[in-house]
Formats: C-alpha cells, structure tokens, sequence
C-alpha cells in the first residue's frame, strides 16, 4: 500500500503524476497501456508456473506474504516508469 509517510517513495509518485498531468492523453494512454500489458504479462507466467488461474485470494495473500518485496520492485519499476517518461520525446 501507498505510504505517504515515506518522503521518498511520496516524492516519486509526486513527481510521476505531475509529469502525467502534464502529457497529452494519448501519450497517458499509450504508458499506462504499456504498465498494464506487462501486469498481464507477470499474470500469465504466474498462471503458468501454478497451472491454473491464481485466485483473487491468492494474490492478496502474496502481497501480504511478499511485501518488502513487492514494495521494493514496485518503487524501482516506478522509478523506471518514471525515468521512461521523461526520456519520451513530447
């Protein structure tokens, strides 16, 4: 979950969405397309590696189970994201 208490992590996403207030919708569009297909994409590896659909459940209990994890490579791919927008050329 997001902590706004953490002044790194809450200047990261400051920034991301001052800079995505900023662009032209369909630029929005076409990086928010680009976080969700590869969401997807972890997805179905994930389906693969259990064989089946992984339950709603399953996927809190992960969160839960794997936070410290799952904090860290969501700050480091926000950091990506972010790095990856301002690279886009406007």
């Amino acid at each position: 979950m997001y902590d706004p208490a953490d002044e790194k992590v809450d200047a990261l996403f400051g920034a991301l969405t001052t800079l995505l207030q900023g662009l032209q919708p369909a630029l929005v569009k076409r990086l928010l397309s680009r976080l969700f297909e590869e969401m997807a994409l972890h997805e179905i590896f994930a389906e693969q590696a259990a064989g089946r659909p992984l339950p709603a459940e399953a996927v809190e209990e992960g969160l839960t189970e794997h936070w410290e994890r799952v904090e860290e490579l969501r700050n480091d791919k926000a950091a990506a994201f972010l790095h990856a927008i301002q690279m886009e050329e406007f």
